[in-house]
C-alpha cells in the first residue's frame, strides 16, 4: 500500500512540472524594453523621453492589449491591430510618426517576427496628421527583448 501511494505522489509530482512547464511556455516569449530619446504621445498622453516596457496583457488568442510601462512603472494599456510584414525585422524595435513636431508611437516590432503591433490612432493624433498631412515623418528607436 505504501508502494502505491508512494508511485501515486510520483505521478502528481511530474504531472503538476509538467503542467508547470507547459503555461511557461504559453506565456510571452519576451518583452520589449528600450530608451526612447524623446518625449511621445500614446493614447492623447505625452510621455517623457526614458525606459519604457512592452509586453502582452495576457496570452488569451485575443492577444491585441499591449501593456507599456514606464520609469515608475506606472501601466498603460494599448489597443493594437496585428500588422504584417514581409519581412521579418533583423532588431525589436518601435516605429514612431513625427507629426508637427510630436512623435506618436505607432508600431511595435519583435526581432524575427512578421507579425507586429500597430496602435489605433487617437482624435489628437488624427487632428495632428489632418493638420500636417504634408509633413508627416516616420522614425524609429531600437529596443531590447528582455
Amino acid at each position: 500500500m505504501l508502494n502505491k501511494t508512494k508511485l501515486f505522489l510520483l505521478a502528481g509530482a511530474i504531472m503538476l512540472g509538467g503542467l508547470t512547464v507547459a503555461n511557461g511556455q504559453v506565456a510571452p516569449q519576451s518583452q520589449i524594453k528600450t530608451d526612447v530619446p524623446f518625449s511621445f504621445v500614446v493614447n492623447g498622453k505625452t510621455y517623457p523621453a526614458g525606459t519604457y516596457s512592452f509586453g502582452r496583457l495576457n496570452t488569451s488568442s485575443d492577444a491585441s492589449q499591449i501593456v507599456m510601462r514606464g520609469g515608475k512603472g506606472e501601466p498603460v494599456i494599448l489597443d493594437t491591430l496585428p500588422t504584417i510584414s514581409a519581412d521579418a525585422p533583423s532588431e525589436t524595435h518601435l516605429v514612431f510618426e513625427k507629426v508637427a513636431g510630436q512623435y506618436f508611437l505607432s508600431q511595435i516590432w519583435g526581432k524575427g517576427d512578421i507579425e507586429g503591433s500597430s496602435l489605433l490612432n487617437t482624435k489628437s493624433e488624427k487632428r495632428a496628421l489632418e493638420a500636417a498631412a504634408s509633413g508627416s515623418d516616420t522614425s524609429s528607436s531600437g529596443a531590447d527583448a528582455n
